[in-house]
């Protein structure tokens, strides 16, 4: 997890809080938002704070960025 370290934008201006929860897939991530305890408490952001939340897909370790253009040409 990455939370509240300072950070230090430098292409582009950032004003706010990056918050990074790794999963072990998709299911697990959407299991833990759908989760009845997560929903319970899930107001106190939301009714607290404007922000973004979204789930993104990671790579594996040896990903190496180029390998997306493989698949794209």
């Amino acid at each position: 997890m990455i939370h509240g370290l300072p950070q230090q934008s430098i292409e582009g201006e950032w004003d706010g809080h990056l918050v990074v929860i790794e999963f072990p897939s998709a299911e697990h991530a959407h299991s833990w938002y759908d989760s009845p305890a997560y929903q319970e408490i899930l107001p106190l952001r939301t009714d607290n704070s404007d922000s973004v939340t979204m789930l993104v897909e990671g790579v594996d370790r040896d990903h190496v960025a180029t390998d997306v253009l493989k698949t794209t040409t």
